[in-house]
């Protein structure tokens, strides 16, 4: 189900709500032909690529942590807000969607 934005030509998609993802858990989802990972985190709901910038490995699996995720394959963190690397690695940053969290259903937006 989408929710049409005209605002930065984005389409934002209800996913969810927002009691079926628990703090610390995330959720796999294809929406425009890409793979958005939804992560429950202590700052919030975000959503990133889920495809690590170093190896284009998935992120699914890997360990949230307050506002991170790392990696499953080889451990580096990002951080879910910025999609910035933590601890100097010197990786390319994450991509990053807006989330709206609205009557209690979790909206992600994309572009097309």
């Amino acid at each position: 189900m989408s929710v049409e934005n005209a605002v930065a030509d984005l389409t934002y998609h209800d996913l969810l709500s927002a009691d079926d993802l628990p703090l610390g858990q995330m959720r796999l989802f294809t929406l425009a032909g890409e793979e958005v990972l939804v992560c429950h985190a202590a700052g919030g709901f975000f959503a990133v690529r889920n495809r690590c910038p170093h190896a284009e490995s998935p992120l699914v699996g890997g360990r949230l942590r307050q506002n991170s995720i790392s990696c499953p394959l080889h451990g580096a963190r990002f951080d879910l807000a910025s999609g910035g690397a933590l601890g100097g690695t010197g990786y390319r940053p994450l991509t990053c969607f807006p989330v709206r969290v609205e009557s209690g259903r979790v909206l992600v937006g994309v572009k097309g």
